[in-house]
């Protein structure tokens, strides 16, 4: 695991930027080797800013692309999106840094945001086209509870969070694609991804297993009951990996990943509760 992290680390500026960004400055592309992505790998893999006190550096950074209300650009052009804000916080999160002062200003803007369906979606698609596109993004939405699990929510902004965390577990019953970039509960929806990325049942359940209020839902335990008849042995499985990672020990398709069965074991530990 030392050797695939130190490699991580080696490539911070093969796209030409700093700290896996694009020369042009772009922190979120491309797909899965940008700043954004290898931050919240490195998150899941267990690295930490006390580890690798280099990464409050790769941090500063990525502030620099904070705006003024607390969202987020990805590059000096890019639009304001919740996404965005909400990923970079859950890899903060994950590298340990959740308490820098300098992320409530962008939680608060996340929470003043929130869509009266109880989840997120960005503005890239005006109201008004059909119900389907007007919705939250279901996508957005996991990445936003993702990112609210590492900080200390009160009474009222927990109620915010159990609407959105409802908004998923209504998804689960549609299963068709919703909001502007169509997050849907197809096939591909139903293999086990890791590390976490892309909107998929394994990501889908871990989020939502930190919130009491779906714990307790029947339609979370449908899901979580469909993720454990993927399990093997106790252990998790990748099945459909993001080919950036596909190489990787932990992301290899059809091998037991011992960094997603400890995301497993957190989940389990939740539903325990």
């Amino acid at each position: 695991m030392e050797a695939e992290i130190a490699s991580i680390f080696d490539r911070q500026n093969d796209n030409g930027g700093s700290f896996w960004s694009r020369e042009d400055g772009d922190i979120h592309a491309p797909n899965a080797h940008s700043t954004i992505d290898t931050l919240g790998v490195l998150g899941e893999l267990g690295v930490t800013v006390d580890q690798y006190p280099d990464l409050l550096k790769a941090i500063d950074f990525v502030f620099g692309y904070q705006t003024s209300g607390g969202s987020f650009k990805y590059s000096k052009t890019s639009s304001k999106l919740p996404c965005i804000t909400a990923r970079i916080l859950a890899a903060f999160g994950r590298l340990g840094a959740a308490k820098d002062k300098r992320t409530e200003k962008s939680y608060q803007q996340l929470l003043e945001s929130q869509w009266s369906d109880g989840g997120w979606r960005c503005n890239t698609v005006k109201l008004g086209k059909s119900p389907r596109t007007d919705a939250s993004n279901p996508g957005t939405t996991l990445y936003v509870l993702d990112a609210f699990r590492f900080r200390n929510n009160n009474a009222k902004e927990a109620g915010q969070l159990n609407k959105g965390a409802d908004f998923l577990l209504q998804h689960w019953e549609i299963r068709s694609p919703l909001g502007p970039c169509d997050f849907g509960m197809g096939s591909r929806f139903f293999k086990i991804e890791f590390p976490f990325l892309r909107y998929n049942l394994f990501y889908y359940v871990y989020v939502l297993s930190f919130y009491e209020k779906a714990r307790e839902d029947n339609r979370f335990l449908e899901a979580y009951q469909a993720l454990l008849e993927k399990t093997k042995n106790g252990g998790i499985i990748p099945e459909n990996p993001h080919r950036a990672w596909k190489k990787f020990d932990f992301a290899k398709k059809g091998q037991v990943s011992k960094q997603a069965t400890k995301r497993w074991e957190e989940l389990e530990m939740n539903v325990k509760k």
